[in-house]
């Protein structure tokens, strides 16, 4: 008598990839905010340099270097910056690059903590459907606008957080929103008309259940 292994359908592997790649994620990302905390102030520097990569056309028509700005910890480089963001003052007038990356760090971990609560949903809802139950329940509706709530926060959190920390140490803040908290905000939206679409589909069920 042969055994047969149970295979996963190929999108619920998939998930279940990605989630542990997000898992991964948020504990480099958890990682790199701990070692952020404890760095010394004193060993950032922001230099304007040659982006890798970033040859452009001139203005005379010979080929430049594009110049970008980039934060430097003890020597070792951490990632484009946006001067605008990093250029905040305190009470004093005094800048403060390692609270500055900080925020950063903070705001990317938000997102990151949001879309690994996402992923954990979808991957449950595709075990679900993978076990042969019709994805039309009431479990699956809550699932999906959660998800759709998640989104929404996705869309404000980071930048709430931003600006929370940066009340706390500088004289103003610069906004963050940008055309991709649109582009998330209009997402929630649609995730929230699929679980519309979900409840519709869950009261068919039932009163397709009711006739059998």
């Amino acid at each position: 008598m042969e055994n047969k292994k149970s295979k996963k359908p190929g999108y619920f592997r998939f998930t279940e990839i990605f989630s542990y790649t997000i898992i991964m994620l948020l504990i480099f990302q958890v990682i790199g905010f701990g070692k952020t905390l404890l760095s010394d102030p004193d060993s950032y520097e922001i230099r304007y340099e040659a982006a890798m990569g970033g040859a452009v056309e001139s203005s005379s028509g010979g080929m430049g270097s594009q110049m970008v700005y980039r934060l430097y910890r003890d020597g070792e480089d951490q990632c484009d910056v946006d001067i605008n963001r990093y250029d905040l003052r305190d009470e004093n007038g005094n800048p403060d690059l390692k609270y500055c990356f900080l925020m950063d760090e903070a705001s990317t971990l938000s997102s990151v903590l949001l879309i690994g609560a996402m992923i954990f949903i979808v991957s449950r809802i595709a075990a679900e459907i993978s076990g042969g139950s019709s994805p039309f329940t009431h479990r699956n509706v809550r699932f999906i606008r959660i998800i759709g709530t998640l989104q929404f926060a996705l869309a404000i959190v980071p930048g709430l957080v931003r600006m929370i920390m940066s009340f706390f140490r500088f004289m103003y803040y610069s906004s963050t929103f940008t055309i991709n908290s649109f582009f998330m905000f209009v997402v929630a939206f649609a995730i929230m008309t699929l679980a519309q679409v979900f409840d519709y589909g869950v009261k068919l069920q039932e009163d397709m259940d009711s006739i059998a």
